[in-house]
């Protein structure tokens, strides 16, 4: 080879997954519509309750929905053109996972004891002043206030149920809670979905989950059967290897399964697997569950007031509500980039999974071939001080893409990330009705997001971006503030939430809230065994 020939880029070679072991809900992940949540509490004083519940659990082993039936379920959902009988078929599927905290574990096993998570052997209780929970057991979101794995109430296992409509997800999940309390275990239930009125939208009416990461390897021994669909036309630049959805940045196995390769510094090569040990916990993840109430009255409020104040002064005028609320969170309510468009929302794009989460920060983004044309949106300026995004926004708070952070390079960014896999809960508060005040709110407390979150190290990737960039006002990168969105006061200097935000002319500013839009009200930290390790380690 001539030396001055640059040598052919080639896609890596990813990994095939256990797709026959690893819970669904983490590979490829569950995206359904409708939920309802099992909170399973065993006696520790009945050794027979004990017995009955691992008998079960060796029963409900064979009903789990591995990766495998989960993406073909995936698969035959976006499958266009399909029967009228693989249509019905795909609205009838039901998929169910099972996770045990650390407590619900050493019931089952002492090898649970192993498991070295300091996170998960600890429990949510112990670490939410970390997360920025209020330390004040008089204040609303302490633990001693939450409904779910309070203190001393800590729930064993999470059962989730997700399904296309909500009968049958309700029907198989009391079918459960049935043979679960014959069998002598407590069981609570709480019922999830996406809205009605604004699907795939949170409680504050702006799309959700726009940039869940893409992950690496493969379904088969086949070499295009990626977990992950490809959408960018291969060719000789790295970017053709990095994306699943243009944007969508493919993320190594193993920092959401255990036993599997991990990031490097360099995206394309596989890192070192992360460490499954026990040996049983191989194909096993972490899961965070958060049950977050949202104060959406409060949120509008706020953002009305603050853009009023802003909009008196020089080099803000005209800013409204809505433009605001979107630059905090780094989007349109539709789910389009202000990076792309950052005049007015485009629905368009924000519909549109080529275009809605292709964007860099401290880059102009380059055009990429896709094997589908897409329309020739507005391609994002490179943003890297925050003039147009402001540094704090949401979106740059829990994956900084291509700038440096406080961790280095773009590998901290891969080294973070999670699986999202959890819905809405409670009625939406109708647009009318948006700056709502508390007496005026019937459902107020009653709404809010049953956040599940899938990694494979709660203290490197929920923990991290909760504690270090989102509640941090100096980090991921400064100068930039608080998520204004998800932040927690408590960690906040003062009590006070702030975000700075440039106007025209290079006109300065900074948003404050002193009111706790997202609050705590429950949770735990799970852990998903493998479905071999349901059958052979935790019924012995």
């Amino acid at each position: 080879m001539n030396q001055r020939q640059t040598p052919r880029l080639q896609a890596p070679l990813e990994p095939i997954l256990d797709m026959n072991d690893i819970q669904g809900i983490a590979v490829p992940g569950f995206f359904k519509p409708y939920q309802t949540l099992l909170y399973l509490t065993v006696p520790a004083d009945s050794r027979e309750t004990v017995d009955h519940f691992k008998t079960w659990i060796g029963n409900f082993a064979t009903q789990v929905s591995s990766a495998e039936k989960t993406l073909q379920d995936r698969r035959d959902h976006r499958q266009k053109g399909a029967s009228p009988a693989r249509k019905r078929t795909n609205e009838a599927a039901i998929l169910y996972a099972i996770a045990f905290s650390a407590i619900g574990l050493r019931k089952l096993t002492p090898g649970a004891s192993d498991i070295p998570s300091p996170a998960f052997q600890q429990g949510m209780v112990a670490r939410s002043a970390l997360l920025g929970d209020p330390i004040d057991p008089t204040v609303s979101g302490h633990p001693s206030t939450w409904t779910v794995g309070a203190p001393g109430a800590e729930i064993d296992s999470l059962i989730v149920v997700a399904g296309n409509d909500r009968d049958p997800v309700s029907e198989h999940a009391e079918k459960l809670s049935a043979e679960l309390r014959e069998a002598g275990v407590k069981v609570d239930t709480e019922d999830g979905a996406v809205r009605s009125d604004l699907p795939g939208h949170e409680h504050f009416g702006f799309d959700d989950g726009v940039s869940q990461p893409g992950i690496r390897g493969r379904a088969s021994a086949n070499p295009h059967n990626f977990v992950t669909e490809r959408h960018v036309a291969p060719s000789e630049i790295p970017e053709a290897w990095l994306y699943g959805y243009p944007g969508q940045d493919l993320v190594w196995p193993g920092e959401f399964v255990l036993g599997y390769a991990t990031t490097s510094p360099d995206p394309l090569i596989p890192g070192p697997p992360s460490e499954a040990k026990p040996g049983w916990t191989r194909n096993g993840s972490f899961l965070v569950y958060r049950r977050l109430l949202q104060d959406v009255g409060l949120f509008w409020r706020t953002i009305r007031d603050e853009a009023a104040r802003l909009a008196a002064l020089p080099g803000f005028a005209g800013l409204d509500d809505e433009r605001l609320a979107s630059l905090l969170v780094g989007r349109w309510p539709s789910g389009a980039p202000f990076l792309r468009v950052p005049v007015k929302d485009d629905p368009e794009l924000g519909a549109e999974p080529l275009a809605n989460n292709y964007f860099q920060f401290d880059s102009d983004t380059a055009p990429l071939k896709l094997t589908t044309p897409v329309k020739n949106y507005p391609l994002a300026k490179a943003d890297p001080v925050g003039l147009t995004c402001p540094l704090a926004a949401h979106i740059r708070k829990v994956n900084t893409r291509d700038a440096p952070s406080d961790m280095g390079g773009r590998s901290a960014t891969y080294e973070r990330r999670i699986l999202r896999v959890g819905v809405p809960f409670g009625p939406p508060l109708p647009e009318a009705q948006k700056y709502t005040t508390l007496d005026e709110d019937p459902a107020h407390g009653k709404r809010g997001l049953l956040f599940l979150g899938v990694q494979s190290s709660i203290e490197d990737q929920f923990e991290f971006l909760q504690a270090r960039w989102i509640n941090d006002e100096a980090r991921p990168k400064a100068p930039g503030g608080n998520d204004m969105v998800v932040g927690q006061n408590t960690s906040a200097r003062g009590g006070i939430r702030r975000c700075s935000l440039f106007g025209s002319g290079f006109a300065q500013a900074e948003v404050r809230a002193t009111g706790q839009f997202v609050v705590p009200s429950g949770g735990g930290y799970f852990f998903v065994p493998s479905i071999s390790a349901l059958g052979d380690v935790l019924t012995k």
